[in-house]
C-alpha cells in the first residue's frame, strides 16, 4: 500500500508541466565541507498569512488532499503528514518533522524525522534540517524558500533528488493556492 501510493504520488512530479517549473528558482549550493544544500524558492502575488498557513494549519494542509495531519506548532512540536488514506499517527509511512524554531508567517526549522522507507536514503533523513521561510517583498509578494541542509555524500544522492524534484510540487501548490482570487 506505501509503495503504490508513493508511486501514485510521484507520477504527480512529472505531471507538472516544464513551464510551471520554471517558475521555481533552485539556488542549491555546496558548502566548503562538501555537503550540499538544497535550496528552491517561488514568488507569489499572495499574503503571507496564505503561505504561512500552506505550511502549519492542518486544516489547509488536509484540503490540499494530504489524508492525515497532526501540526503542534509550538517549539519542540511536531508536523506530521500521512499520505494515505489509512494512515495513522506513528505510521512508518507518514512524513514526521520536529519544529526547531519558528517565528510566526516568516520561519520555520525543522529537524526531520521520517520519510517513507520506499524512498531510497530515507535512514539518512534525520541528518538533513529544513528551513522554510516566508519572505514579504516590497512589491507586496512574498518569496517562500525551502531548505535543506546536510546532504553530505553520495549516500545522500536518491534523498537529494526526490526532494529536488518533490519540492517544486509543493512550492507551485502554494503559489496556485495564494494567488487564487477566494
Amino acid at each position: 500500500m506505501v509503495k503504490a501510493g508513493l508511486i501514485a504520488f510521484a507520477a504527480t512530479l512529472f505531471a507538472i508541466p516544464s513551464l510551471a517549473r520554471a517558475q521555481v528558482h533552485d539556488s542549491s549550493f555546496t558548502e566548503a565541507n562538501g555537503d550540499r544544500v538544497l535550496q528552491q524558492s517561488i514568488d507569489i502575488h499572495g499574503k503571507a498569512a496564505c503561505v504561512w498557513k500552506r505550511l502549519t494549519d492542518e486544516a489547509t494542509l488536509k484540503a490540499s488532499g494530504i489524508p492525515l495531519v497532526h501540526v503542534e506548532l509550538r517549539n519542540g512540536g511536531v508536523i506530521e503528514e500521512g499520505l494515505f488514506d489509512a494512515a495513522k499517527l506513528g505510521d512508518e509511512g507518514n512524513i514526521r518533522h520536529q519544529i526547531i524554531a519558528y517565528l510566526p508567517e516568516r520561519l520555520l526549522v525543522l529537524r526531520n524525522q521520517q520519510v517513507p522507507p520506499i524512498v531510497t536514503g530515507s535512514k539518512l533523513y534525520a541528518n538533513i534540517v529544513q528551513i522554510v521561510a516566508v519572505d514579504p517583498r516590497d512589491d507586496g509578494s512574498v518569496r517562500l524558500t525551502i531548505s535543506h541542509t546536510g546532504y553530505g555524500g553520495a549516500d545522500y544522492d536518491p534523498l537529494y533528488s526526490f526532494f529536488h524534484d518533490h519540492n517544486p510540487t509543493f512550492l507551485l501548490a502554494a503559489k496556485k493556492a495564494c494567488e487564487s482570487p477566494k
